[in-house]
């Protein structure tokens, strides 16, 4: 795994184990439920963003969706650190597939998604669960992958692939990230064929044509 230099890019949807659960920095209050939560389960999700000054931008998860808090933590602070890709591989305890439509349609996409090639992991409540081993997912649980693709993606591919994991993963829902050079899009949006795709890029949401090149510079606030 690379290492976290100052001025690169933050590794977007990595997990990180904190070393003390409460080693966080903060620019605004902090809700009640953050302390509990991270002493019950000391991991945060790495947003997007940059490592500055030996500080990297991550989000706290609670028990519920609305309990989310960014922060940004030390990079000393880290005990550990998985990427999605990481937990592609984790063994399931299969009760837990039994009951979670989420987590037992994950043997379907690994073998579609590795036969054509892909690097991908899970994401969301899924891969908070197989980095943690904490029962986080239920059984209404969307499974969110992150998909790696460096080569140019075109919309019809990208729609037939995202028909083909809706089939896999049926009955759950799937939500799939897209992680180009530039920045992350749904699969959905590009799938959708539209003219300008909005690019979650490390320095803010961007409008483009075409998410694997430095186009994705217009603003978006700027095209309101």
């Amino acid at each position: 795994m690379e290492r976290l230099t100052g001025g690169s890019p933050a590794p977007t949807h990595d997990l990180i184990r904190l070393t003390a659960p409460i080693k966080l920095t903060v620019n605004s209050p902090t809700p009640a439920w953050v302390e509990p939560a991270l002493r019950q389960i000391p991991w945060v999700v790495v947003r997007r963003g940059y490592v500055r000054d030996g500080m990297i931008p991550v989000g706290v998860r609670g028990l519920t969706r609305s309990h989310r808090f960014a922060a940004i933590v030390a990079v000393a602070e880290i005990a550990d650190r998985l990427s999605p890709e990481d937990l592609s591989g984790r063994v399931i305890d299969q009760k837990r597939k039994n009951a979670l439509p989420a987590l037992a349609a994950l043997d379907r996409v690994a073998d579609l998604l590795i036969c054509r090639g892909y690097r991908w992991g899970p994401g969301g409540s899924v891969g908070f669960e197989l980095a943690t081993g904490i029962a986080t997912a239920t059984a209404l649980s969307d499974l969110d992958l992150i998909l790696r693709e460096d080569r140019r993606l075109e919309p019809d591919k990208a729609s037939h692939l995202l028909a083909a994991l809706a089939k896999a993963v049926a009955p759950a829902r799937i939500d799939v990230m897209l992680e180009t050079p530039i920045g992350g899009v749904p699969l959905a949006d590009l799938a959708a064929m539209r003219a300008q795709v909005l690019v979650r890029t490390p320095f803010g949401p961007r409008l483009s044509a075409d998410p694997w090149t430095v186009d994705a510079t217009a603003s978006f606030e700027a095209a309101l």
